[in-house]
């Protein structure tokens, strides 16, 4: 799964390097001060870089009327709420040339982004369009939302969205 060369970053700790050599389902690499891990194709995943530069577009939806109350004291401003659409086709033009792990991967990546940079940004919500299909991205996502301990996310409004988004509220 993993090349020789390639960039890989572990899900659960903050450790990346580069692939030096793999073994059976063993992926070896070395982070940037030399030093060698050793860890499962399974506790990896490909490590890209985004260029925030593409998705800046991203239209940003102002809410005039609160459907929650918070404590924060910007409580009389209008709330802001981010929309990203994980779609393929809205994050890359070559998306036909990459495979389905690819494009999870780049889904899940862009999603990780976000979540924290609206948590840098102090925004209140975020709404993650995932779309409705076998269902793979949403598990994924609410795989990687629970590893975040300061928000609460719940299905988004059915109306709007018909099943097809999370909403993540940040307390």
């Amino acid at each position: 799964m993993f090349k020789i060369g390639q960039k890989v970053k572990v899900i659960d700790d903050d450790i990346s390097g580069v692939v030096t050599r793999t073994k059976a389902d063993c992926v070896y690499f070395n982070d940037e001060f030399g030093f060698e891990y050793e860890y499962n194709n399974s506790e990896l995943i490909k490590d890209i870089e985004i260029d925030y530069d593409e998705f800046k577009d991203i239209e940003v939806k102002e809410i005039t009327k609160a459907v929650f109350k918070t404590f924060r004291k910007s409580h009389r401003h209008p709330y802001v709420t981010r929309e990203i659409d994980l779609h393929i086709e809205n994050l890359t033009d070559d998306w036909k040339t990459m495979d389905n792990s690819e494009i999870l991967q780049l889904q899940i990546d862009v999603a990780r982004n976000e979540i924290e940079r609206a948590m840098l940004e102090n925004q209140i919500r975020l709404i993650l369009i995932h779309g409705y299909g076998k269902g793979i991205l949403r598990k994924e996502l609410t795989e990687l939302l629970y590893r975040y301990t300061n928000i609460e996310f719940y299905d988004a409004s059915l109306k709007e969205y018909h099943g097809d988004a999370i909403e993540v509220k940040y307390l």
